[in-house]
C-alpha cells in the first residue's frame, strides 16, 4: 500500500517513481475491468506504467494524504521529454467527482510529450485515454493533463508540427478546439480541427465503438485536410451546429450558470455566472468584500472550486467574515476575539465543507497578476476543473506594462491593462472572474477600456440610512449585462448577522 504521505511532502520531496511502482503493484480486478471497458490493452498498461489506488475500508483519519487523495482511481504517470515522472493523474472508476485529479498540478508538461521528438505530425487529444487508444493504433498523440489547461507554453512545444486537434465531441470541445487552433497559428506548421461522428463522445469512445476504427479515422483525417486546402479559413457554416445547440438550450431553458446565491441576480444573468469578467463597483465600505465573500462561500458550498485573491485583506480577516456569517454575528466580534472559542469551533465544523473547495491567496504589493494566474492554474490541476476566481480589488493589483525607461502608466491605463489581461484569461480558461472595483463610480465614469473588457458591470450602493434592527437597504444594479438586460436587484444588508438577503 502507498505510504501515508502528506500533500505538502509530496509537493516538495516525495519520490514519484517510487509511488508509480507502488501503484502498479495494486492493479486488481476492478481496475482491469475498468481498463478493459475503455479498450486499454495489457501492453499499453505496461508501457505507460498504469497503476491503481484502491479505496480504504473502515475508519481512517485524514483526507490530506496521498492514500486518500487518489482513492478508487486509475493512476497514470505524466513524464517529461526525458521520460522522468513529473506528476500523476488519477481517474475515478466509481463516478466520484472530479473525474480526473492531478497530484501536483504541473503546468508545463503534456501527457506523452516524449513522442514529439520523433514525429512531425501529432494528434492533440481531449484526455489521457484518447492518447492511449491512439498509441494502440500506432498514431502519435498528446494531451494536456487537465481540461482547459492548454496554454501558450504547450503551443511552443508543438512548434513546426502539423497538429490535428480532436477534442470532445460537444459544444465545449468545439469551442476549445477553436481557441487552441488560434494559439497554434503562431507556432505550429499547420493546425486542423478534426470532427468526429455525431454519436461519438471522444477518440477513446470512437476506437472502442467504431468498426475498423483506424481506417475510418484515417479517412476522417484525410477529409479534414482536403477540406482545409479547399477553404483555408472555415466559413461560418462550420459553426452552425454549435450555434443551433446553444439556441436549443436557451429555448428549452437548459442554460445554467453557477448560482451566485441570489435568485434575482441569477435570473438577470440568465442562469447565473458563466465564463467572463464581472465587475462589482462601489464606494468604500459599501460591502463589496462581504458580498463577494458570501457569493464565494455559496459557490464553494456547491462543490465548485473557488479561489479568493486579495490584495486588500488578510486571510484571517476574510475567514472572520465567513465565520461571522455562519454564526450570525458582526465580523468585529471575531476580529476582536470576543466570542467563546466553543462557538468558533462549532462554526469551523459547519464551514468545513465550504473550506474544502476554497483557496485564499493573500497577496503582497509584489505579487503580480502573472504569479496569481500561475497559482490558479496549479489549483485547477488539483481540483480537476477551472475554479471560480474572486479578486479583491483591482486598484491594488501591481502591473509591469512598460519598460523601466518608459513613462509611467496612469492609473486608468494600469487598470485597463489588468482588466484586459483578466478578460483574456477568462476566455482562454473558460473561467468566471468576479472583481471588485472601489470608488464612487457611475457607468459613464468607468474607464472606457475597463467597460469594454467587462461582460457584466454591477453597481453596489447603500440606499439611505439603516432602518429597523440595523438593516441597510442596498441596491445591486446591473448597468452592463452582455448576455441580458440591465437590472435592479434590491438587497438588505443585515449588519448584525453579516449577511446580504434579497428583499
Amino acid at each position: 500500500m502507498v505510504k501515508n504521505i502528506s500533500m505538502e511532502t509530496v509537493k516538495s520531496s516525495v519520490d514519484l517513481e517510487e509511488m508509480v511502482g507502488q501503484y502498479q503493484k495494486q492493479l486488481g480486478e476492478a481496475a482491469y475491468a475498468y481498463l478493459e471497458k475503455r479498450g486499454i490493452e495489457q501492453e499499453t498498461i505496461e508501457q505507460y506504467r498504469i497503476g491503481y489506488a484502491p479505496g480504504k475500508i473502515g475508519f481512517h483519519v485524514s483526507e490530506h494524504f496521498v492514500s486518500d487523495f487518489f482513492a478508487n482511481r486509475i493512476i497514470i504517470p505524466v513524464t517529461n521529454a526525458d521520460e522522468e515522472t513529473v506528476d500523476l493523474i488519477g481517474r475515478s472508476i466509481d463516478h466520484r467527482e472530479p473525474k480526473y485529479k492531478t497530484l501536483i498540478g504541473v503546468e508545463d508538461y503534456m501527457f506523452n510529450e516524449q513522442i514529439l521528438a520523433e514525429t512531425e505530425d501529432v494528434i492533440l487529444c481531449n484526455g489521457v485515454f484518447d492518447v492511449l487508444s491512439l498509441y494502440q493504433a500506432r498514431l502519435p498523440a498528446v494531451c494536456v493533463p487537465y481540461w482547459f489547461g492548454f496554454k501558450e507554453q504547450h503551443a511552443v512545444k508543438l512548434s513546426g508540427k502539423r497538429v490535428f486537434i480532436c477534442l470532445g465531441n460537444d459544444e465545449l470541445g468545439r469551442r476549445e478546439s477553436v481557441r487552441i487552433q488560434t494559439l497554434l497559428h503562431e507556432t505550429a506548421q499547420e493546425a486542423y480541427i478534426v470532427n468526429l461522428p455525431e454519436t461519438i463522445r471522444d477518440l477513446n469512445d470512437f476506437f472502442v465503438r467504431a468498426q475498423n476504427p483506424l481506417d475510418t479515422f484515417m479517412q476522417i483525417l484525410n477529409h479534414t485536410m482536403e477540406e482545409a486546402m479547399l477553404v483555408p479559413v472555415a466559413p461560418d457554416v462550420k459553426n452552425l451546429t454549435v450555434y443551433a445547440e446553444e439556441y436549443m438550450k436557451r429555448y428549452r431553458g437548459q442554460v445554467y450558470g453557477l448560482s451566485s446565491g441570489f435568485y434575482g441576480l441569477d435570473r438577470a444573468l440568465y442562469g447565473g455566472f458563466r465564463s467572463g469578467l464581472y465587475l462589482i463597483c462601489g464606494a468604500a465600505s459599501s460591502g463589496k468584500t462581504m458580498l463577494m465573500k458570501q457569493m464565494a462561500d455559496h459557490i464553494a458550498g456547491l462543490q465548485n472550486p473557488v479561489v479568493y485573491v486579495s490584495w486588500d485583506m488578510t486571510g484571517f480577516e476574510l475567514w472572520a467574515r465567513s465565520i461571522a456569517r455562519t454564526l450570525g454575528v458582526e465580523p468585529q466580534q471575531i476580529l476582536n476575539g470576543k466570542l467563546d472559542p466553543e462557538r468558533i469551533n462549532e462554526a469551523i465544523q459547519s464551514y468545513m465543507p465550504v473550506s474544502k473547495n476554497m483557496w485564499t491567496l493573500e497577496c503582497s504589493p509584489d505579487t503580480t497578476l502573472d504569479k496569481v494566474l500561475a497559482s490558479i492554474g496549479k489549483i485547477a490541476g488539483l481540483a480537476g476543473k477551472t475554479p471560480v476566481v474572486f479578486i479583491d480589488h483591482l486598484k491594488r493589483v501591481p502591473v509591469r506594462m512598460v519598460q523601466d525607461h518608459a513613462p509611467a502608466a496612469t492609473l486608468t491605463e494600469r487598470q485597463t491593462y489588468i482588466a484586459y489581461a483578466l478578460k483574456q484569461w477568462s476566455k482562454e480558461s473558460s473561467a468566471v472572474i468576479v472583481a471588485a472595483l472601489p470608488g464612487e463610480y457611475e457607468q459613464q465614469r468607468i474607464p472606457d477600456g475597463m467597460e469594454a473588457c467587462a461582460d457584466v458591470i454591477m453597481m453596489l450602493k447603500r440606499e439611505g440610512t439603516a432602518h429597523h434592527d440595523n438593516v441597510h437597504s442596498v441596491s445591486l444594479d446591473l448597468v452592463k449585462n452582455r448576455n441580458g438586460t440591465p437590472a435592479h436587484i434590491p438587497l438588505d444588508f443585515q449588519q448584525q448577522k453579516a449577511v446580504f438577503t434579497e428583499q
